[in-house]
């Protein structure tokens, strides 16, 4: 049952994130082969998230190399805020004790969709200030 909330859930956040949609085959595939082990299904998620967690970094890094003075430093401020509230509430979904093992599997679920909506919005920053 977990198993399908957890691809329904990617399903849900592909047709949301087009960038997601490129590797949604790939990590429902992943998904099927964990056959419902917490542990299987989470180094699925750790794999997407590897995989935006470069492609991240190189829009924001593109960007500050753009970027000088106040500019600069007001995107290096958003960014900072960003990451500080994305592992804030990444750790508090881990940690809740109502949810059991499946409270690793919500927080993957945020960190995953909260980073590929960053990821986003920073590639199209990119792609209108090249």
């Amino acid at each position: 049952m977990l198993r399908y909330v957890c691809v329904l859930g990617i399903v849900a956040m592909a047709t949301v994130h087009p960038a997601m949609a490129q590797s949604d085959a790939e990590m429902k595939a992943c998904i099927d082969r964990s056959a419902g082990v917490t542990e299987a299904m989470l180094n699925c998620g750790k794999a997407e998230i590897d995989k935006f967690d470069v492609r991240l970094n190189a829009a924001y890094n593109t960007l500050m190399q753009g970027e000088h003075g106040p500019e600069r430093a007001r995107l290096q401020r958003e960014q900072r805020a960003w990451l500080k509230h994305h592992l804030q509430e990444a750790h508090r979904l881990a940690a809740d004790p109502d949810n059991g093992s499946a409270a690793f599997l919500t927080s993957q679920g945020f960190e995953l969709d909260d980073l590929s909506t960053r990821t986003v919005e920073l590639e199209k920053r990119v792609q209108r200030n090249p």
